[in-house]
């Protein structure tokens, strides 16, 4: 079962595989545009992904901490992005973390909300219950699909913790 790997999984230290990060838009967008300089989770960044190149798979806006995305997807392409068969997932670029930074206290985080830009309403504010870590956010390339040979071949995106999954060329 792949859903239960940990951070301590030997996978993410392979060089051979490619990951990617599930973000929900606008986040996704805020992220690529340099918006957002911090992802926020609930979860810290597996240390073998630091400086890693991570693609950011797009999904819809949802529910604040429910994916709508099952634990395999396949990822369609074409040279023009307009395939017939839709992926809940979109490729839509790459980001690297330097770093992932626990906060103790909610002062520490809203101390960041111009970096993060969690709203203080939304689910995904700080939370007495669970720990909040904070992904800074490295280099990000935003992608463009017609000009990328790379993504005009269908990959499967298959879970492997929480919003990280992995993406396997088919």
């Amino acid at each position: 079962d792949n859903s239960s790997i940990t951070q301590c999984w030997q996978g993410w230290a392979d060089e051979e595989r490619r990951f990617g990060l599930e973000m929900q838009q606008p986040y996704s967008e805020f992220v690529l545009t340099g918006q957002k300089s911090i992802e926020s989770r609930a979860y810290p960044l597996p240390e073998a992904l630091t400086d890693a190149k991570i693609e950011i798979l797009q999904s819809e806006k949802g529910l604040d901490g429910v994916s709508s995305v099952p634990d395999r997807v396949t990822l369609h392409w074409s040279r023009d992005n307009n395939s017939s068969i839709q992926s809940p997932l979109k490729r839509i670029g790459w980001v690297t973390f330097t770093k992932c930074i626990l906060y103790t206290t909610r002062e520490e985080f809203e101390a960041d909300r111009e970096k993060h830009l969690v709203d203080p309403n939304s689910g995904y504010c700080w939370n007495d219950e669970r720990p909040m870590y904070g992904w800074v956010v490295g280099s990000y390339h935003k992608q463009d699909i017609v000009d990328v040979e790379e993504f005009s071949v269908d990959a499967v995106a298959v879970r492997r913790m929480r919003s990280l999954f992995e993406i396997i060329t088919t």
